[in-house]
């Protein structure tokens, strides 16, 4: 039985060749989180790298995690860690601290008669709506484009101001806090959204030093120092960086082939993390 296991997903069981050559360097287990219990793997460690399906099922997902964590399992990122960043409310927290993050307001599901004021009063024209919990580029769109936007994210949304930012993303990837690599996330013609379900390109790049001063400072900011983050910024015409995500549980980390190895001692490393100040801040 492994003793190391990176959770994936039903529809890509093996995830994908990067993780498949990361899995063979720490000798794990790629198996669906939904097939891993709890209680089998006592005592073992888990990276829920290739967890892309959870926001279909955030609650038992998260009961999957609190489960983990009786049964010892060591959880890489910790409970506590993807609790917080499961709901995209952190971005409106971290915009309110006056971080380089796009401007965001929750809109919460309990409040959905007045979405439509709340987007109004926003001010922002033809914002960005998306899922509070939410994956792979889905349910991200424009209000302008929608004919039913009270029926559509039962679990909440997130509105963000539109930027335009037609050189796309920067993704800066940090392990055990400290800066690993970037990669730039080139959106397809005509296309707004930097993501692979939407044609997104791949490529190398050299991170400017004003980017990575805007994604340290978030980092330091986080209320923990996870084992790994992807921090996505986009390029603003004025060559500005701000942040629109920041991923702690199954992101990309797009590691160079030739540094597997190394990212891959760096993920086991064990290392205290930060206390949240504000118990709220994790709440489930």
């Amino acid at each position: 039985m492994a003793n190391i296991y990176i959770a994936t997903c039903l529809a890509w069981r093996q995830g994908n060749a990067l993780l498949q050559a990361l899995a063979q360097y720490l000798q794990a287990e790629l198996l669906p989180w939904q097939e891993i219990i709890p209680e089998r793997i006592g005592g073992g460690a888990l990276l829920p790298l290739a967890a892309w399906d959870y926001s279909e099922q955030p609650q038992a997902y998260l009961d999957w995690l609190a489960a983990l964590e009786a049964a010892q399992v060591r959880l890489i990122n910790p409970r506590a860690v993807q609790t917080w960043n499961i709901r995209k409310s952190y971005l409106a927290d971290l915009y309110a601290q006056g971080l380089p993050v796009t401007p965001s307001i929750v809109l919460s599901a309990q409040h959905r008669a007045d979405w439509q004021k709340q987007i109004a009063a926003a001010g922002w024209e033809n914002p960005v709506i998306k899922p509070l919990i939410g994956q792979s580029g889905k349910g991200v769109q424009r209000p302008a484009q929608m004919t039913n936007l009270n029926s559509a994210y039962l679990q909440g949304a997130l509105l963000q101001a539109f930027i335009h930012a037609p050189f796309g993303e920067v993704c800066l990837i940090y392990l055990q806090g400290e800066y690993f690599h970037a990669v730039h996330r080139r959106p397809a013609p005509q296309e707004w959204r930097a993501n692979s379900a939407y044609g997104v390109e791949i490529l190398p790049i050299s991170v400017l030093p004003h980017w990575r001063k805007a994604a340290d400072r978030l980092m330091q900011a986080l209320p923990f120092q996870p084992a790994y983050a992807r921090i996505d910024g986009l390029i603003q015409e004025d060559n500005a960086f701000i942040c629109n995500e920041i991923e702690l549980i199954e992101p990309a980390l797009y590691l160079p082939p030739e540094r597997i190895g190394e990212a891959a001692k760096l993920l086991l490393q064990s290392k205290k993390s930060k206390r949240v100040t504000n118990p709220q801040e994790v709440k489930e």
